[in-house]
């Protein structure tokens, strides 16, 4: 087993780096609650791990306190004003260079959660993270991710100046356990450590409207010193599974939390066999997957009641397609990074579950001030009168689901959520159906071989091919094929998706990291 799977203890969190967990749970240990730790925990990778969120990107945080109940904050990017549906063409120019960006919205949103409910100095944390952005060891993960070239990481950084300096060392990856500096970044958190308004109306955005001005890109000092970030009403469902009666916390659209509640919901009103588990499980996904892609999108921007989805009718005919094995399926960009970080601080009674983003790994390829910013603009559907459609202002779909559950009692038992674009939902669906159906363990529920549909195929993680014959799969009429995109833990593959989760324990909270990513999970 790798270190750093799984720890237990009062405070717990779990992240895809170790450091970043480490440090974020001494902040709680020297008086931070939950939401500073979760603060120090995204700044830490926006430098630590730095291919997957950050301030140049967005997010969702989901949280829970006896003081507060649910809360729930959207900082998620949106459209530019100058964007239009006819400026792209093509996957590329919504995913690489100054076209891809959005508008970034993660900064506002950790000033937003620590004005709030911050107890720790925004000063420390900042000071903190400058720190590690001065000199840090490169991570096994990143090295390895940016050497097999993911989402064409090097291509898109040698496309911009700033970017070839800071992640390339004389023209090469740097090797793992080498030392690297964000002297940019570092200078630019010196700026923000006392005034963030630095990124949306003063120099920063004044340097990023520059650069993207005479790059033809759209984002500018206009979009950046108008973004906001929004306090949503969480969706909470109440749902019988495994035996069990408990109530699901998670974000509304332009979050995917909502099918991740309906896919467990029909897996739950059907027995399942083993045998017939992974044919059920692929149909399920099969649906959910064309729901996220044919349904999400902006709320501000599409009358749809959402809540239908969780509906009896609804539910009642979703299963009787997937009865009749009915399959539909859409030909999308399969790409997408992202960050997750579930806290639980069982004697502060403070929880916290939140997912942040720059899109594919390296978001855009373009640094500003030392702040690598997104490619959401990717997460548009480029395809006119579409839900999804690119429009100014307008927050793009997202399959990030932050999830929050509760036991009859109203005490917090699960603090979960996930990173790997699509695979988010397949990869939670799979996880919680584990361990509340098919009763795993914690730890196993998260180490269990996956599945997930892409296209019109189902791909299978290495690991699951022992365990499982694809027979029953192949008799359904399915295709089944397979992804490398990069191993970190043996018969397992980064493209399913890394679960971040700490589950209740008695008194105590299991934090348990997905080793498929890097495991970062620490308690005390």
């Amino acid at each position: 087993m790798s270190e750093n799977v799984y720890s237990i203890g009062e405070k717990a969190i779990s992240s895809h780096s170790p450091v970043a967990s480490h440090i974020s749970l001494e902040v709680m240990r020297e008086g931070g609650n939950a939401v500073d730790a979760a603060i120090a925990a995204s700044l830490l990778l926006n430098v630590l791990e730095p291919g997957w969120s950050g301030l140049g990107g967005g997010g969702f945080a989901l949280l829970y306190s006896e003081d507060h109940g649910f809360r729930a904050l959207d900082y998620r990017e949106v459209a530019p004003q100058k964007a239009r549906i006819e400026d792209y063409r093509s996957e590329e120019d919504a995913s690489i260079g100054y076209k891809a960006v959005a508008v970034p919205g993660t900064l506002r949103g950790l000033w937003m959660l620590h004005q709030e409910f911050g107890e720790f100095k925004w000063s420390k944390i900042i000071d903190l993270v400058i720190k590690y952005a001065e000199s840090c060891r490169v991570s096994r993960l990143w090295s390895k991710c940016m050497n097999k070239d993911l989402d064409n990481a090097k291509y898109k950084l040698k496309m911009c100046p700033e970017s070839y300096t800071t992640f390339f060392k004389d023209g090469k990856i740097y090797p793992e356990d080498s030392t690297i500096s964000y002297r940019g970044f570092a200078q630019t958190l010196r700026m923000l450590r006392d005034n963030i308004e630095y990124f949306y109306q003063g120099e920063i955005a004044e340097e990023i409207d520059r650069i993207f001005s005479i790059n033809n890109g759209f984002l500018s000092l206009r979009d950046l010193s108008c973004y906001k970030a929004i306090w949503r009403e969480p969706i909470i469902y109440e749902l019988e599974i495994g035996g069990k009666i408990l109530k699901f916390a998670t974000m509304p659209p332009p979050s995917s939390g909502i099918l991740l509640i309906e896919a467990l919901k029909i897996l739950s009103e059907t027995e399942l066999k083993d045998e017939e588990y992974y044919l059920r499980l692929a149909h399920t996904l099969f649906h959910i997957i064309d729901e996220r892609c044919s349904i999400i999108s902006d709320p501000l921007f599409n009358e749809m009641d959402f809540n239908r989805l969780l509906s009896e009718n609804h539910v009642r005919q979703s299963l009787d397609s997937i009865e009749k094995g009915r399959v539909s399926y859409h030909l999308v960009g399969d790409r997408g990074g992202t960050s997750h970080i579930s806290i639980a601080d069982g004697k502060g009674k403070m929880f916290v579950s939140l997912t942040e983003t720059i899109e594919c790994f390296m978001g855009s390829g373009i640094t500003v001030k030392g702040i690598l910013l997104n490619d959401e603009m990717h997460d548009f559907t480029l395809q006119r009168d579409h839900p999804n459609s690119i429009s100014p202002g307008k927050r793009p779909a997202s399959s990030m689901s932050p999830l929050i559950i509760l036991d009859r009692d109203g005490s917090p038992t699960i603090v979960i959520g996930a990173s790997g674009g699509m695979r988010i939902i397949s990869s939670l669906v799979q996880t919680l159906s584990n361990y509340f159906i098919r009763r795993l363990d914690p730890v196993s529920s998260v180490l269990e071989g996956r599945i997930h549909v892409r296209g019109d195929r189902v791909v299978l993680e290495d690991l699951i091919k022992d365990k499982i014959s694809s027979s029953g799969l192949i008799k359904a009429g399915l295709n089944i094929g397979e992804v490398r995109e990069v191993s970190m833990y043996p018969g397992t593959d980064i493209y399913f998706g890394a679960v971040q989760s700490v589950f209740k324990k008695d008194n105590l909270f299991l934090a348990v990291s997905d080793p498929r990513k890097q495991p970062g999970a620490y308690a005390k």
